[in-house]
């Protein structure tokens, strides 16, 4: 997948679809008026890019490369979802750890605009503390 990602092969203009936003969280984003563009999730050669950047993982912006084939598995079963009211985007949370102190953080884009293209995104992900999270006020629980 990275490399058809990067390459752009087989691809409509760079990018892949790596899962689906369920109806409960459509409705909710829906119920306070958040724009969802596709009911797909796309991650972009951009998003990849900012991904896989050697400069980001080393300071906990982008995640391995073993991570990212795993993102389709984060967005089908995520153990907790919440949406940043302030950038109104999607986190999907991912234990990594059994005691869900150490999580991957996805961030979905719904309403991206990309080359045209109105796509909802894997915008970026990291390594994140359950704490950094969970003690926000700016983030709210996605039933």
């Amino acid at each position: 997948m990275l490399n058809e990602v990067r390459d752009g092969k087989k691809l409509t203009k760079n990018k892949i679809v790596v899962g689906t936003l369920d109806d409960n969280v459509i409705s909710f984003l829906s119920n306070r008026g958040i724009a969802v563009h596709t009911r797909e999730i796309y991650l972009t050669s951009k998003s990849l890019s900012h991904l896989a950047r050697e400069s980001k993982k080393r300071r906990g912006a982008g995640i391995s490369d073993v991570d990212i084939l795993n993102i389709p598995k984060i967005l089908m079963s995520p153990s907790i979802i919440k949406i940043d009211k302030r950038k109104e985007k999607l986190n999907l949370i991912y234990c990594i750890s059994k005691e869900c102190k150490s999580v991957i953080k996805v961030v979905v884009d719904t309403k991206f605009i990309w080359r045209g293209d109105k796509l909802s995104v894997v915008k970026t992900a990291g390594y994140v503390t359950i704490d950094n999270i969970s003690g926000d006020k700016n983030y709210e629980d996605v039933v």
